[in-house]
């Protein structure tokens, strides 16, 4: 491949039409690209003002408002999501929304008539969730055969195939998100089904916790966790002897009949935590904060999202989303200019309105539940890039509070704008029931009216950073669509270097290697203070960015934490519950290299491994830990061991007789000087042999009338124990294992990287959301 160096005043141009001529502009027959750009905005914009006859409106103020929409969108000002640019005006049958939610009932017929439906928005375009909770788990009864079940998890398999084969149009391929509760049964199998190297590659997970769960877990981390057969509300503990990858529910313990042991909350939060540092992956929803902002309760609870998780919605509704681009509205002054902006929400919101009524939809079901409701979901991209200009950090106390005041200011003007037309058109058809009627008493046309979405492909068009996230890299080494390389330098900075003259080959040379701006020569040093990219922005400023915007968001935000590769599971415990306190509705993590031969487009990072503790000194107890425990006859009883461990490995044991007897002192020495050891770097296996072969004299004699005893002593089953853990590797059955590739862009096969819930190709700008 030959490498050209593009002039810097073209490159985000160059990068702009390759997207174009991609995905977005009308091909004949043989994939010749038969429109420009302005064509497409045309094309668009008057397939959207024609909703405006079915109200009335005459053709005068039709063609005004295709005017004021081309406008809108040509300048960058706003711009909708992917399927409307592609699919508007291109004949009837084209789906215009991104965002879907289907339901899987608990049947055969169901479960593949959800696959059938499955398949049919994703041949449109859509991306789709499904909340799988009402699939009976594993081994459970199925009376019209008399067999078992094989679990949700076995049935989510059919849809990532099905969606394996869906190709979406010319560039966009099927996404999914696959829900379940912390509650189901199957749960465990759920949280490490994607610990097998590219299982389930189309799907995002999430696990859906609760107040109660988050309640438990504050207060009473060390209580067994219950999970609910939903099929017979039956209650159940999980015990630890069980084998993840095959365990049915008659595997699991009646609440109230087993002394076994059993997992608890604590360990359940720590197995998603331990996977989400691992992969990126599961997710946590947190249904409850959800559903307290469902708009129409009335219809029923909302128990799953979109693939990004930042459109929840009921069973077979869609949402059509736009974004405004922010940095257009600061001037030059550092100030923005709300005026203007309140009269882009306002077109933006009849814009999206009107999208609905031209829709097509792939199947009645969704029409009936998308026009009774007619959510939109309106939200902002370019934040990261108006703190830029107006001189703020992203990692700031002044950054927050612009955040909650930008979130405000957007969706009270939507509502006064829904409620306009509410006023005009006539509410949703669902309107009475819903907080609308009961709470607020307003008559909206839309039940919800804005969302942060990811924003990956149309903040290129809009050449500005993508959604809410912090600018992820100054400089990104791009593939064209003929096959040459070049260099971007983030658009923002691009044009403030063109437009003050500093920009040269030297400083476009520095930060193509990752030189931070404050180390060159010549970048302006005001700049350089407020230039903070991803991975230098603290987990914490990074959810609580995230918790401004929710605050005044109608549905859901998406974003993702970046965290660096030395990052522990602590530090995601941390995130994940700094945001339930602060009401993110969701959150997700991506540590640096988590997926192996992760390939970063941006400056190097601190990227290095914590470092050792000095003097051999016994490292510090984790606050959650995680691991399994193994029962043993002995002469005098029987004796649990558990193992556990943390993020860098073995780092406990723990010894306890079932009954009176024995030598309790002795073995909790024993176990307190071996779990200093293992916590100050000592090999568990020197430790294993060092204990192995010990006898004693009651397990001795015990041993010659019980072939139950196959250990020597307490030390000898300790060392069993610890050879068990080990034998399960590091990231064993109770751990999800790192995977061992990376998910690969479909366009030019190179790694993708994650954000905001999506996964993005740096060299050639694929996104998978869209």
């Amino acid at each position: 491949m030959r490498t050209n160096k593009v002039k810097i005043d073209n490159a985000e141009q160059r990068l702009r039409d390759d997207l174009f001529a991609r995905r977005y502009l009308c091909k004949d027959e043989h994939g010749k690209v038969i429109e420009t750009p302005k064509q497409m905005f045309r094309r668009v914009a008057d397939a959207v003002a024609a909703a405006e006859k079915k109200y009335g409106a005459s053709e005068q103020e039709t063609a005004r408002l295709t005017k004021q929409s081309y406008r809108l969108m040509i300048s960058g000002r706003f711009l909708p999501n992917s399927p409307t640019l592609m699919n508007a005006g291109r004949g009837n049958g084209m789906c215009m929304s991104a965002c879907f939610v289907l339901p899987v009932p608990d049947s055969i017929d169901g479960i593949f008539n959800a696959v059938k439906q499955t398949a049919l928005v994703q041949k449109a375009g859509g991306g789709t969730g499904f909340a799988f909770d009402q699939l009976r788990p594993t081994g459970d009864l199925v009376a019209s055969s008399g067999g078992t079940t094989s679990g949700p998890v076995s049935f989510m398999q059919v849809f990532s195939e099905a969606s394996s084969a869906i190709q979406q149009g010319a560039f966009r391929r099927a996404a999914n998100m696959g829900m379940m509760s912390a509650e189901h049964p199957d749960i465990l199998k759920f949280i490490t089904a994607k610990s097998e190297p590219g299982a389930f590659e189309n799907f995002n997970f999430s696990v859906k916790i609760t107040d109660d769960f988050m309640q438990a877990l504050n207060d009473r981390p060390n209580e067994p966790h219950l999970v609910i057969n939903f099929r017979t509300d039956e209650k159940y503990l999980i015990p630890k002897d069980i084998d993840i990858a095959i365990y049915g529910i008659d595997d699991l313990e009646p609440l109230g009949a087993t002394d076994r042991h059993c997992y608890t909350v604590g360990e359940i939060w720590y197995m998603i935590l331990r996977s989400a540092h691992a992969t990126g992956e599961p997710g946590v929803c947190f249904i409850d904060t959800v559903n307290k902002d469902n708009p129409t309760p009335h219809l029923g609870k909302i128990e799953a999202t979109n693939p990004c998780g930042e459109q929840p919605l009921l069973a077979h509704e869609s949402c059509n989303l736009g974004s405004i681009n922010l940095a257009k509205f600061v001037r030059a002054n550092g100030t923005v200019n709300w005026k203007r902006l309140r009269g882009t929400i306002q077109l933006s919101v009849r814009f999206l309105d009107n999208v609905i009524d031209i829709n097509s939809y792939p199947i009645p079901e969704i029409e009936q539940a998308t026009l009774g409701n007619r959510k939109i979901g309106l939200g902002i991209m370019g934040f990261a890039d108006a703190l830029v200009l107006m001189g703020l950090r992203y990692d700031s106390e002044e950054a927050v509070k612009f955040a909650a005041k930008v979130s405000r200011f957007l969706t009270d003007t939507a509502h006064e704008a829904s409620e306009e037309l509410g006023r005009a058109r006539g509410t949703f058809s669902n309107w009475e029931g819903s907080v609308w009627d009961t709470q607020h008493h307003r008559p909206m046309r839309n039940a919800s009216c804005t969302t942060i979405a990811p924003t990956g492909s149309i903040s290129i068009i809009a050449g500005c950073s993508s959604g809410i996230e912090p600018i992820f890299s100054l400089a990104t080494k791009r593939l064209a669509l003929d096959g040459d390389e070049f260099v971007e330098i983030h658009p923002l900075i691009e044009r403030l270097g063109k437009r003050d003259g500093w920009m040269n080959d030297s400083i476009q040379e520095a930060l193509t290697q990752g030189t931070p701006p404050s180390e060159i020569l010549d970048f302006p040093k005001a700049l350089a203070e407020v230039l903070v990219t991803a991975h230098r922005v603290a987990p914490a400023w990074h959810v609580r960015i995230q918790a401004a915007f929710q605050k005044h968001i109608d549905n859901a935000v998406s974003k993702t934490v970046n965290l660096p590769a030395k990052a522990t599971v602590e530090d995601v415990d941390k995130v994940f519950r700094q945001a339930y306190e602060l009401g993110c509705k969701g959150i997700t993590v991506y540590r640096d290299g988590s997926r192996q031969h992760q390939t970063l487009s941006s400056p190097a990072n601190d990227t290095g491994e914590p470092e050792s503790l000095a003097g051999g000194k016994p490292r510090p107890r984790s606050r959650v830990t995680i691991g399994q425990t193994s029962k043993f006859r002995m002469g005098c009883g029987t004796l649990f061991v558990t193992v556990n461990r943390d993020e860098q490995g073995l780092c406990e044991v723990f010894a306890n007789l079932g009954k009176a007897g024995g030598c309790p002192s002795q073995s909790e020495a024993t176990c307190r000087a071996v779990s200093a050891a293992l916590r100050s770097g000592v090999d568990p296996a020197v430790l294993a042999e060092q204990l192995k072969g010990i006898r004693c004299l009651s397990t001795s004699v015990a041993r010659k009338d019980n072939e139950g005893v196959n250990v020597l002593s307490c030390p000898d089953a300790i060392a069993k124990a610890i050879e068990e853990a080990m034998a399960n590797s590091d990231e064993d059955a109770i751990v999800p294992a790192i995977l061992t590739s990376t998910r690969k862009c479909p366009h030019c096969q190179q790694p993708m990287r994650r954000e905001a819930g999506c996964f993005v190709c740096d060299k050639c700008s694929f996104n998978s959301c869209g």
